[in-house]
């Protein structure tokens, strides 16, 4: 268990990882500054090792740090680190691409006493489940037995955190100005289930422009200026309040009549030019 005392001069595998890799971006970064001022000839990392004197030290949530070796302090473990470069085409290959999870919210949505616990929610994270849609994933190709035989959740609990995951839900909305109207789109999960799901405010309908499953665009009414909405998708609601400043009339954009090209002159005459006579 990891001493409170030296808590505070221990760090995380990952975050010595990025540090590390941050501060190479920016050496590489001046590199490049280097090339476009005109220099003709200079140097590239290609390779980096690092080896460390470490103590490895755990906290409550079984997440592993690193502590660094004192002098003369022995019983320490040798940690070695290779760095090389990659394109960024590899890294993309080997990497979950962003914007394509189906369910980005993380994990703890779904704790609940009849659903996942904290333990159960490290266990997953621990192989690699860190959203409500990866882990739709993972439950879809997985028998529920064989899900409670290596995570150790029961199946009971497996269905009620699928259940709840399944639910929409609204996660935020703004106002936005398009093609003159005012609109309201709403992010969430499950949103959609195959039909265009009905949306109202205050109770009255409003059209849905487009849908998905984590996205609605809607037009409320010109005098819905805040109050609440509703989402229905398969008898079941999602709830949220919105603020918008109401929708400002549009500027009569018709040409002026012929007899309005004078200016017209209220309680004072006209002043007189030489030529006028």
């Amino acid at each position: 268990m990891m001493d409170r005392s030296r808590q505070g001069n221990s760090f995380r595998v990952e975050d010595f990882v990025e540090s590390l890799t941050s501060q190479l971006d920016r050496a590489q970064d001046a590199l490049a500054y280097k090339a476009r001022a005109g220099r003709p000839l200079t140097f590239a990392l290609k390779d980096l090792d690092v080896d460390l004197k470490v103590f490895w030290e755990s906290d409550r949530e079984g997440k592993l740090a690193l502590r660094h070796a004192g002098p003369n302090e022995e019983g320490a473990s040798t940690v070695k680190f290779s760095f090389t470069t990659i394109t960024r085409s590899m890294a993309e290959e080997n990497a979950i691409p962003l914007g394509v999870d189906e369910d980005p919210r993380d994990l703890s949505v779904l704790k609940s006493e009849e659903g996942l616990s904290d333990e159960d929610i490290q266990k997953l994270n621990r192989v690699g489940v860190q959203t409500v849609g990866q882990f739709k994933r993972v439950s879809r190709s997985t028998h529920p037995n064989e899900f409670e035989n290596h995570f150790g959740i029961p199946v009971n609990n497996l269905r009620e955190a699928l259940e709840r995951s399944s639910r929409p839900t609204v996660t935020g909305h703004n106002t936005i100005v398009k093609n003159g109207r005012r609109m309201l789109r709403i992010y969430g999960a499950n949103l959609r289930n195959g039909v265009i799901p009905e949306v109202q405010i205050a109770g009255e309908p409003i059209e849905v422009l487009e849908a998905s499953k984590t996205e609605l665009l809607v037009r409320p009414l010109a005098h819905h200026t805040e109050g609440r909405f509703d989402i229905f998708v398969d008898g079941e609601r999602a709830s949220g309040f919105f603020s918008a400043p109401p929708e400002r009339p549009q500027a009569d954009a018709s040409p002026a009549p012929s007899d309005a090209a004078e200016p017209r002159y209220k309680g004072a005459s006209k002043r007189k030019e030489p030529y006028d006579e």
